[in-house]
């Protein structure tokens, strides 16, 4: 076994994990090699490899590039955190050169099922796991209805983007919020149903979203390692204001993991919770992905991308992974600061 990964292109916390893993292979007085992949000049996550290439831009080039990458250089294992539907339908070529895969999921239809959030919520339920309420939105008029006579009544409302990640296009509506607030006050993501429905009118083509009641938190995310559903490893992130309380029990913390069984993970996934008005946590999404955050789970103990890396190359058992998770855990808070790192304008590890 020649200990070899390669990480291809990821979301923003692929250099955090390529540090990880090398930062437990030194724990364990193990070597491995990790490559590194990106379509784009990025050097900060490229460098910290041991070798790095650079993926093509062309989609068609993709498969030829990773099998001729694989042969070449005798990788064990590929971890992928985009483009992981495409990776998903190429997974038997991909395998068939000798190397394992990892996308995040046990097949595409677990990838569609959570990019959709509404569908995503109703197979929950029928798994009988709480999931926020999620109404989908098909059209302005749909909207407008809903806000004057509110599915979630007596609940403030939220609106958001069927698909997205990040966060990306939720608005929380507020009757009183002032039409400047959207602009001044962005961070807080409240507006003014009328502005935001005048807003749409603009817009040349509706885009489906799902309007749910806010919920009141505090919003859990939860890091996990999977191996086709069985949970390995996971710790929570308890979100209040700047701080993270980081925790591997708890109500939330064992709703994740049953979701996570329940879509059959497959590799570092992240499950999102917050808690309702009652005070007892209910799904929120499941990003088939590593986290922007899953470098703050090393100050728990938790190393979760070494604890991957090892699995996949077959250093660690399924126990030895569990049992190295649950010993290794000391509850911690983290806060995140602002920094910047050296950006090496030439790579030394490029092997193309």
């Amino acid at each position: 076994m020649s200990n070899k990964i390669w990480l291809m292109e990821g979301l923003s916390s692929q250099r955090d994990i390529i540090q990880g893993m090398k930062s437990f292979a030194g724990k364990m007085r193990t070597d491995i090699t990790v490559y590194a992949s990106h379509r784009n000049e990025r050097n900060e996550i490229l460098s910290v490899a041991d070798f790095s290439l650079a993926e093509p831009k062309d989609a068609e080039m993709r498969l030829p590039f990773i099998l001729s990458t694989v042969a070449e250089w005798d990788i064990n294992a590929i971890h992928t955190g985009r483009n992981c539907l495409w990776f998903e339908n190429h997974r038997k070529e991909i395998e068939e050169s000798g190397v394992s895969l990892t996308t995040g999921a046990s097949g595409p239809q677990w990838l569609e099922m959570a990019d959709d959030k509404v569908t995503f919520a109703q197979v929950m339920e029928e798994n009988h796991l709480p999931a926020v309420p999620s109404l989908r939105i098909n059209s302005i008029e749909e909207l407008q209805h809903s806000l004057s006579h509110s599915p979630f009544e007596g609940q403030q409302l939220c609106v958001k983007p069927v698909t997205g990640i990040y966060g990306m296009g939720f608005w929380r509506f507020d009757d009183n919020a002032s039409s400047m607030d959207v602009f001044n006050y962005p961070e807080k993501r409240i507006v003014h149903p009328g502005q935001y429905i005048e807003a749409l009118a603009g817009t040349p083509a509706f885009t489906s979203l799902v309007l749910m009641p806010y919920l009141p938190g505090p919003e859990y995310s939860v890091d996990i390692l999977a191996d086709k559903g069985e949970v390995l490893a996971a710790v929570a992130r308890r979100k209040e204001g700047a701080l993270q309380h980081l925790e591997n029990s708890g109500e939330a913390f064992e709703l994740a993991c049953a979701c996570a069984r329940a879509m059959k993970v497959d590799g570092l996934v992240n499950v999102q919770t917050r808690n309702n008005n009652s005070g007892r946590p209910v799904l929120l999404e499941t990003n088939m992905r590593p986290s922007g955050g899953i470098g703050y789970t090393q100050h728990s103990g938790v190393n979760l991308p070494g604890l991957f890396a090892f699995h996949k190359l077959g250093l660690m058992s399924k126990t030895e992974v569990i049992e190295m998770a649950k010993n290794d855990f000391v509850p911690a808070t983290v806060r995140s600061v602002t920094d910047v790192i050296g950006y090496s304008t030439h790579l030394t590890n490029r092997l193309n």
